[in-house]
């Protein structure tokens, strides 16, 4: 988790960076504003900030950081006997607040629910948003006149398809067809859920049911009432809580963590997968009868190589995405298309997503280049996707400077898949 910190008081500033770098990964600032130029560029999951401070106040602070980070999290240090800073911050949109003098160990803590809180926050974003749903091939018109039938329905949808081939995309389009559009899409990468805390995240929990449940907690199922559930990579769910899963499709009933009562929700439930699940049902990792449970309606994404009628269009979505990153390109060069149109994308649309937001960070002109976008493409077809593949991962992995993890992000691959493929390579 990303930390930012502002407090005009050099010493104060130092002490509660020393107590939040043991645990956090922080930045500090003693002027507001050299912090608001910072985060205009850089992206922060937390802002800790003192109220009371020369040239802005932490209420400028809050109101300029909501209009360009509205997903970050605020927490205001107050004046100790400033109750009326304290709602006033919350109703302007804080995430909590913590009275002055500050005491370390509390600020920790509100740190640690804040990261819980981001956890879920980003494996389930809590408002619904454009599916941005590009269809300009005649296959994804198609799957798009499947999912706009499907969504009038509370059928359960199975989504299988490549990494990064628009699966949560495809969730989100069917949930704004749905009538479940005004009501809440909940997505869960079950990948960035620990084991030990997924029962928890999807059914939250009651006071005492764990060391530091001080009050009880709704879960995503709970949070999600009325509009739909999207769980993607649903292979990753641990096996011993797919029955209580099964139990809860089966019913919407579930027990939160350390309850003894029966609770409901009325959720939908849209599940993803870039796994053969039947494969994960043969291999004992995923049980049968969750599968047909969830197996009710499947819709199967073409991967972007298949599908290359989209793939200037959804450049040009990207342009657009990005242009905050550069404002002088407008469009992309004649000979970029063709590059773009003889490479495979083994990412997929992520990947095309990430080769065009880099290229916007490196291009100097108006338009985006062949040199910008970096791509080790050929339209000869004496070129194996093999080795269009390997010339770019290493061309990745060089730009990452040899970190693994970053090259993966950039590619849209896990980490794995790097090093299973520099392995084929023969590269350490």
């Amino acid at each position: 988790m990303k930390v930012v910190l502002i407090e005009d008081d050099a010493t104060l500033n130092r002490v509660l960076k020393r107590a939040i770098e043991k645990h956090y990964s922080i930045t500090s600032f003693t002027s507001p504003v050299s912090a608001l130029e910072y985060l205009a560029e850089n992206y922060a999951d937390v802002i800790v900030s003192d109220i009371r401070m020369p040239d802005l106040t932490g209420f400028d602070v809050l109101s300029k950081v909501k209009s360009f980070l509205p997903e970050s999290y605020i927490l205001l240090m107050t004046g100790q006997s400033s109750i009326d800073e304290s709602v006033k911050a919350i109703k302007q949109g804080a995430y909590d607040y913590i009275p002055k003098p500050v005491d370390t160990e509390l600020l920790i803590y509100k740190l640690q629910m804040a990261e819980e809180n981001l956890t879920l926050k980003s494996s389930a974003s809590l408002h619904a948003g454009e599916s941005n749903f590009v269809m300009t091939s005649q296959n994804i018109k198609d799957i798009a006149a499947q999912a706009v039938k499907v969504a009038k329905s509370d059928t359960n949808v199975l989504i299988t398809g490549e990494t990064g081939t628009g699966k949560e995309v495809l969730a989100r389009y069917i949930h704004e067809n749905s009538n479940r559009s005004k009501k809440v899409f909940a997505p869960i990468n079950c990948c960035n859920l620990q084991q030990h805390l997924f029962e928890r995240e999807l059914f939250g929990h009651k006071k005492g049911a764990y060391t530091g449940a001080d009050k009880d907690a709704k879960g995503i199922v709970k949070t999600a009432y009325g509009g739909t559930l999207f769980l993607d990579e649903i292979g990753e769910m641990p096996l011993d809580l797919q029955p209580k899963f099964l139990r809860f499709l089966e019913t919407k009933s579930f027990y939160p963590v350390g309850g003894s009562v029966t609770e409901t929700s009325d959720v939908r439930i849209i599940a993803a997968t870039n796994r053969d699940p039947k494969q994960m049902v043969e291999d004992g990792t995923f049980r049968e009868d969750l599968f047909y449970r969830l197996n009710v309606f499947n819709i199967e994404l073409p991967p972007l190589r298949e599908r290359t009628e989209d793939i200037i269009p959804l450049t040009e979505y990207f342009i657009y995405k990005y242009k905050h990153i550069n404002t002088n390109v407008h469009s992309i060069h004649e000979d970029a298309v063709q590059c773009l149109k003889g490479y495979r994308f083994p990412g997929n649309i992520r990947e095309l997503s990430n080769i065009i937001e880099r290229a916007m960070i490196l291009e100097t002109s108006d338009m985006l280049t062949c040199e910008s976008l970096n791509l080790a493409c050929s339209n000869s077809k004496d070129i194996t996707l093999e080795t269009v593949t390997r010339k770019h991962i290493l061309a990745v992995l060089d730009m990452a400077e040899g970190n693994k993890q970053k090259a993966a992000e950039l590619l849209g691959v896990d980490t794995s898949t790097i090093y299973r493929k520099l392995k084929e390579y023969g590269i350490g």
